[in-house]
């Protein structure tokens, strides 16, 4: 089975910014935070995790160069209303970027708080109805105002990733990556996976890596995702 992961990432260079919105949009629905830690001092030991499972965990990258910022959360659902919050909070486009293993991916682009654009490599998997379909065709056009190439090099790279659809996705999002300038080692993780790996895989590919945070939030009562 491949990797199944998702990230949000704010265009922005302040990281601070987007970590303080992160602990207010969780601390609104009553999560309360516990931990605010370097991340790699996390990854290298894990007695700095909870003993129990009543905890979410969400990580805030440090800015990568030309200026993002990456949130991954520990729970896919939440992903969407975190990006539209972020997204409104900082007034800055948002690129919500998932992978489900490793051979199908897409976008959910916001700005000011409010979705503008969608991709799916293979559309009719995410979408119930052929005209539910067409919202996950992608327009590059929309994109204009994060993209580093022009309309018609994004519109080549999805067209790319669509025929591609079902086949490993790390070339298709490269493309992406390239036309909106955004770092491909920020965005082809999620946040299991710096739990998981050798941390001295992200010390090496990550030059942000000791900015890292990893925050620990409390459960409210009876609730365990931010959006339910």
């Amino acid at each position: 089975m491949g990797g199944y992961y998702i990230n949000i990432n704010i265009r922005t260079d302040d990281a601070d910014a987007v970590r303080r919105e992160v602990i207010h949009a969780f601390a609104d629905e009553g999560f309360r935070l516990e931990r605010d830690d370097q991340a790699s001092q996390v990854a290298d030991n894990d007695d700095l995790l909870p003993d129990d499972d009543d905890w979410y965990g969400v990580i805030v990258s440090g800015a990568a160069e030309p200026g993002w910022v990456t949130v991954y959360v520990e729970d896919w659902a939440d992903s969407g209303l975190l990006t539209r919050l972020l997204s409104k909070a900082l007034d800055a486009p948002a690129l919500e970027l998932w992978v489900a293993d490793d051979i199908h991916w897409g976008y959910n682009y916001s700005e000011s708080g409010r979705v503008v654009d969608r991709f799916a490599d293979n559309p009719a998997s995410v979408a119930s109805t052929p005209e539910e379909a067409e919202l996950y065709i992608g327009d590059p056009t929309a994109l204009a105002g994060i993209l580093q190439t022009t309309p018609e090099a994004l519109a080549k790279a999805l067209a790319d990733a669509r025929a591609t659809a079902g086949k490993f996705v790390g070339s298709a999002i490269d493309g992406l990556c390239d036309a909106v300038d955004l770092p491909f080692d920020h965005v082809f993780t999620g946040y299991e996976y710096f739990l998981t790996d050798d941390p001295e895989d992200y010390a090496q590919d990550l030059e942000d890596w000791p900015q890292f945070r990893h925050l620990i939030f409390r459960h409210p009562e009876k609730r365990e995702r931010l959006e339910e």
